[in-house]
């Protein structure tokens, strides 16, 4: 027989047509019980997910961001570098004006001059020429008479000469002093300086006649001290040489003019042609010099000088 009492227990509470018992309602009203950890939860299960210890996050960089990879060094010491000059860089940054195009004035005024001086030895040169015709004249005019229309061409020619050789001589005076002034601020520039002498003494001593041939060169020697890439003995024989010729030009313009001023008022042929023989001297001379004064000048202060090379080498013997 089995016991009705275990009966009862395994089949449950009795229920009564009125509804559950007391020990059912006892059931119902229990909170659950919670999960064990290791069991998945009813809840949304992408949250459980992102927050299990087996997952983590890693960082990376996409593909084009990566540096590529710097070659191998071989270890040992690294050469010293060595220069066959003293380096003049450093660290010093200087800034570019604003709206400067990169172009020297100087450059230019230096073109500008050799051109100026190239077409004063021509002017001159003409006008040498045109002198000596006059001359020629007089001194055929001596002996044999010449026609009238001839006298008054060959006054009006070298009259025409000296004119147009007076106006290049000053415009070749005019650019020269630019010229030394662009010189003087580039030289003083590269110290950080400024010209300690004003324009109008510049002006003065660079264009003033009679003046220029003691005042040019005090201006020059200046930069010539102040330029660090010239060597200074040879530049000093150099401008030595160059305002001797000079003084011996103006010299001869001097002697020129005086001369032909007494030939105009004494009216005689013979002061006339010995007038006429200085101007033609004169003429010559001075446009011999504005040539080479261009050539020099282009070749003291237009580049850096290079050491001169010894004519002999000596050599040891065995």
């Amino acid at each position: 027989m089995v016991d009705s009492d275990v009966i009862g227990d395994r089949a449950g509470p009795a229920q009564t047509p009125h509804g559950p018992t007391a020990s059912h309602r006892e059931i119902q009203a229990r909170p659950a019980a919670p999960s064990a950890p290791g069991q998945p939860s009813s809840g949304p299960r992408s949250s459980r997910l992102y927050r299990s210890r087996h997952v983590r996050w890693v960082a990376r960089r996409p593909p084009e961001a990566i540096p590529a990879r710097r070659p191998m060094v071989a270890p040992g010491p690294r050469p010293i570098p060595r220069y066959v000059y003293v380096p003049r860089w450093g660290l010093r940054d200087v800034p570019v004006e604003a709206g400067g195009d990169g172009h020297n004035p100087l450059e230019a005024l230096t073109a500008v001059l050799l051109h100026a001086l190239r077409l004063l030895a021509g002017a001159l040169g003409l006008a040498a020429v045109v002198h000596l015709l006059r001359y020629i004249l007089l001194v055929v005019n001596r002996s044999v008479p010449v026609a009238g229309w001839t006298d008054r061409a060959s006054a009006f020619l070298a009259i025409f000469g000296g004119l147009v050789a007076f106006g290049v001589f000053v415009y070749a005076t005019v650019v020269f002093t630019r010229w030394i002034t662009a010189l003087r601020d580039d030289a003083y520039r590269r110290h950080d300086l400024r010209d300690p002498r004003p324009r109008w003494q510049i002006a003065l001593l660079a264009a003033g006649p009679l003046v220029n041939v003691a005042g040019a060169a005090v201006l020059l020697h200046e930069v010539a001290r102040m330029r660090d890439d010239l060597e200074p003995e040879r530049t000093r024989r150099r401008l030595t040489k160059l305002w001797v010729a000079w003084a011996i030009v103006n010299v001869l313009a001097l002697i020129a003019v005086i001369t032909r001023v007494v030939a105009t008022a004494s009216g005689s042929i013979q002061t006339s042609a010995n007038g006429l023989a200085a101007v033609v001297i004169s003429s010559a001379v001075s446009g011999v010099f504005a040539w080479w004064l261009g050539t020099r000048l282009m070749a003291i202060f237009g580049a850096p000088q290079d050491e001169p090379l010894p004519s002999r080498r000596w050599v040891a013997v065995a």
